[in-house]
């Protein structure tokens, strides 16, 4: 079993919420999505919605199967449906030109038994915690990650470079589409945190973690995250989606 809390917000700067969620309709289906959109007008809206619209109907088909589903079988399904997302968000560049230039990230989280797998493409991120420890799942595909790997500038640079918000791998771009799958055991009381970079740019991880950990309900941590990442200015939209493990 589990249980989650989900809470979106558009931040104090931005005019448009072009951030989008998933999470599943019923018990069955274990399946959790970030999006955050990007491009002009409500391009990135479109962007992050068509992945998550294609998240939803991959997901429709699979519910009575769900609990049959292993790890291959489960990683196969997801790339499947990040490469469903990909080709709608290009297909609708092709049919309307005011969309071109959009994409979005896409970070998936999906439990089978005793076990979570990660599908991500862009700099959404995915953090396990666990027992007063935490751990972040994901790595961002951006190309301030890539100057920090290459030793070109320092940790605490990643938040305030110029370039911070440039991405190296997003959906919506018409080279092929590579998806980075991460998976780990999971225990009872094990928290999984999805967001989007409006949370991790405006909040250090011992923050989040200190909230995290904090003696509440999930509706309150979530809620306190998003408030605090407004607090410290709120400069793009966040999304917070918090799942914790029940066994």
């Amino acid at each position: 079993m589990l249980e989650f809390s989900v809470r979106t917000h558009r931040g104090r700067v931005r005019e448009k919420n072009q951030d989008c969620y998933f999470v599943p309709p019923d018990d069955p289906v274990r399946l959790f999505a970030v999006a955050d959109g990007m491009g002009g007008h409500a391009a990135g809206e479109v962007a992050s919605s068509l992945s998550i619209q294609a998240i939803q109907d991959q997901v429709a088909p699979v519910r009575h199967t769900w609990k049959n589903f292993d790890r291959a079988r489960l990683e196969a399904f997801l790339h499947a449906s990040f490469l469903d997302a990909n080709e709608r968000i290009l297909q609708a560049q092709k049919e309307n030109i005011e969309l071109e230039g959009m994409g979005t990230t896409l970070t998936v989280a999906a439990l089978i038994e005793g076990e979570l797998l990660v599908g991500h493409v862009g700099d959404s991120q995915a953090h396990l915690f666990r027992g007063g420890e935490h751990q972040q799942i994901t790595e961002d595909h951006s190309l301030v990650m890539e100057l920090l790997k290459n030793g070109e500038i320092k940790q605490d640079e990643l938040h305030t470079h110029p370039q911070r918000h440039m991405l190296t791998r997003a959906l919506g771009t018409p080279s092929p589409l590579q998806v980075d799958f991460y998976h780990a055991p999971l225990l009872s009381d094990d928290m999984i945190l999805l967001c989007t970079d409006g949370l991790t740019s405006m909040l250090t991880l011992e923050t989040i973690q200190q909230i995290i950990f904090s003696a509440t309900t999930l509706e309150d941590k979530v809620q306190a995250l998003v408030t605090e990442a407004n607090n410290n200015g709120g400069l793009d939209n966040i999304t917070v989606l918090l799942i914790r493990v029940i066994q």
